[in-house]
């Protein structure tokens, strides 16, 4: 709460400055001026709650400075001082609603006590004007509800009761109805009222234009606007363009759409109507732009998406891994979805579902775990059948599908280190020394990525993998007579003939010398 000093005595004023603790009376900031001019040019640009001012000033006097301030903010509280007992000012400050009259010299117990009284009275003003306010919005909610909805007979649609604002209701005031559908799982709908509705009363101020308004389910916003003696497309598309200027301002995602011009306040259902028709083709639009409702010829359409044959075509694509093709096709499925194919925003989702589907069962198929991993939204279906628009579906699945090559990408490529590794090791395993730091340091790899990513591509670790490598050529070797088993350790990469025998056995069932003996036999 703000409080302003106006006296021209500078030890007054400095001695209620410094002698009194504002803060503990709940005044946060104090301004000063020194005459009633100095006062009033002050207080437009401080607006006080409080005026705590001298009668008799050089220039303009405390009861004309207030007499002007209480036109610009008559909820201000004033307080007078003044030495002199005369009866005139006490009637005029009577006249102004003034707090309390205090005498100098001043008193600063009585001073703050009376601050406190003018204190509480702006509190009990403000809430007063609260509720007048929000019950005034409740009243003009329910109307712009009401009159959203067709009237059961004539003139009904006010009901009983006369509203308690300003309203035409003359049966020749043009209106229309526009609507603002702020997209799901986004906002705070309290938080969402708070910002969007004062850029949207700004915006049709700075037009002349007036309105009642409603909500439903916190997102969706209805607008009942009049004004003009006419509404064109040209003004309607000016609006639309400041509105969305507005909101997107405001970070905001949203679709707006204007229903038709209609005549008397008890037509209003009929603009009303319209734009929510014309709402499901925004479905068709991306976000944060404006839709003007237009007539179209209504005819039933059956979609039939197999005949676009797309299920097929996409998991073709797919499987051959051809990024380009894939892109190509969602490309052109996305241009069948859109007007003027009359299609049905629920039949694009469940369209756009069976594609989601068929990428998904192409996942399984090729063991790709990474690209549907956790869906906003809790599910797929839950993502897709909130979507505010097909814009949206077709940017997730080509997110999807740039996932799902990205994997295939990371594949070829781990596979192709995998192929270094192991040519590596075709032409180093007689080494006895050959160790994992030598096979990371060929491939510029680090020993715990190489480890990985080995045993993820083959399901082996790289000393399984080695040493299975080293004894399939001890068997070729084996075939041989000429070798000596010793030799065989040797040119296999173990120098310790005993650790070799027990190796080989381990994996093969017999020593080496009981495997030979089987081998020439069975030649």
């Amino acid at each position: 709460m703000k409080l302003l000093i106006v006296d021209d005595e500078k030890l007054t004023r400095d001695g209620l400055m410094q002698s009194i603790d504002w803060k503990s009376l709940g005044i946060d900031a104090v301004a000063s001026a020194d005459d009633g001019q100095r006062g009033y040019e002050t207080a437009l640009a401080f607006c006080p709650d409080i005026l705590l001012s001298d009668v008799r000033m050089p220039r303009m006097s405390g009861i004309e400075m207030a007499e002007k301030l209480q036109i610009l903010n008559p909820a201000l509280s004033i307080i007078f001082m003044s030495g002199y007992s005369d009866k005139e000012y006490l009637k005029a400050a009577i006249k102004l609603k003034a707090v309390s009259y205090v005498e100098k010299p001043i008193d600063l117990e009585e001073i703050t006590e009376t601050v406190l009284e003018a204190k509480t009275a702006v509190e009990d003003e403000r809430k007063a004007a609260s509720s007048k306010a929000l019950s005034l919005a409740r009243s003009r909610a329910a109307l712009a509800s009401k009159l959203a909805y067709a009237p059961k007979g004539s003139g009904e649609a006010f009901g009983q009761e006369e509203p308690d604002f300003d309203f035409p209701k003359g049966k020749d005031i043009p209106f229309f109805t526009f609507l603002i559908r702020f997209h799901h799982n986004t906002y705070n709908q309290d938080a969402l009222a708070a910002i969007m509705e004062p850029a949207v009363d700004r915006v049709l101020c700075s037009l002349h234009l007036e309105n009642i308004h409603s909500t439903r389910h916190g997102l969706l916003y209805f607008y009942h606007v009049w004004g003009f003696s006419d509404y064109t497309v040209n003004q309607k598309s000016s609006l639309g363009r400041l509105l969305m200027q507005a909101l997107s301002a405001l970070s905001l995602r949203f679709h707006i759409v204007f229903g038709k011009n209609v005549t008397g306040a008890l037509q209003i259902h009929n603009s009303y109507n319209s734009a929510v028709i014309e709402l499901q083709h925004s479905f068709f639009y991306p976000d944060n732009t404006y839709r003007i409702y237009e007539h179209r010829d209504t005819s039933d359409t059956f979609f039939d998406a197999s005949t676009l044959h797309a299920e097929s075509r996409l998991s073709e694509t797919l499987l051959r891994k051809d990024k380009k093709q894939t892109d190509l096709l969602l490309e052109e499925l996305f241009q069948q979805m859109m007007p003027p194919s009359n299609v049905l925003p629920n039949q694009v989702k469940d369209f756009y579902y069976t594609l989601f589907t068929t990428l998904k069962e192409t996942c399984e198929m090729l063991n790709l775990s990474g690209v549907f991993t956790e869906e906003p939204g809790g599910s797929l279906w839950s993502y897709i059948s909130e979507c505010e628009s097909i814009y949206e579906l077709q940017e997730y699945l080509c997110k999807k599908t740039n996932d799902f090559f990205s994997q295939i990408k990371n594949r070829i490529e781990n596979s192709s280190t995998v192929g270094l590794i192991k040519e590596f090791i075709s032409g180093h395993y007689q080494d006895e020394t050959l160790s994992i730091k030598d096979i990371s340091e060929h491939v510029f790899l680090s020993s715990s990525y190489i480890c990985t990513l080995f045993k993820n591509e083959t399901g082996l670790t790289l000393n399984q993998y080695l040493t299975d490598f080293r004894i399939d050529k001890a068997k070729k070797l084996l075939t041989d007579p000429r070798y000596k088993i010793t030799d065989v350790s040797a040119r296999v990469g173990y120098s310790d003939g005993n650790y070799f025998g027990k190796t080989f056995k381990k994996l093969v069932g017999m020593s080496p010398s009981e495997y030979r003996e089987r081998a020439l036999n069975l030649s």
